[in-house]
């Protein structure tokens, strides 16, 4: 993943619209676990948008889903990018904390 190129695709696949950006904002906001029903109560956006958008978001690796009785989401604090990321939306005030 050095490759520049590469880094420039996933960061526009991962901040590609608003939708991704609120998914990630509610992701960010809770430490548990989140079903696409609690994503739509949070975000307001449709099932099936937020539905695409996870599976955007979990195949560049920024969401991790597991799946239990139902598929649950959360951000994935491991990747590199994603640290980056929610420092910058703390650092702004987009979310209360990290």
């Amino acid at each position: 993943m050095n490759d520049p190129s590469n880094v420039k695709d996933i960061v526009e696949e991962g901040l590609g619209s608003i939708g991704k950006i609120k998914i990630l904002r509610a992701l960010a906001e809770e430490k548990k676990l989140l079903t696409v029903y609690k994503l739509h109560k949070k975000t307001h956006l449709k099932r099936e948008d937020i539905k695409r958008n996870l599976s955007e978001l979990i195949r560049i690796d920024w969401v991790i889903e597991q799946k239990i009785s139902n598929s649950l989401y959360s951000i994935n604090r491991e990747n590199k990018y994603m640290q980056r990321l929610l420092l910058f939306f703390y650092e702004i005030g987009y979310i209360d904390n990290i």
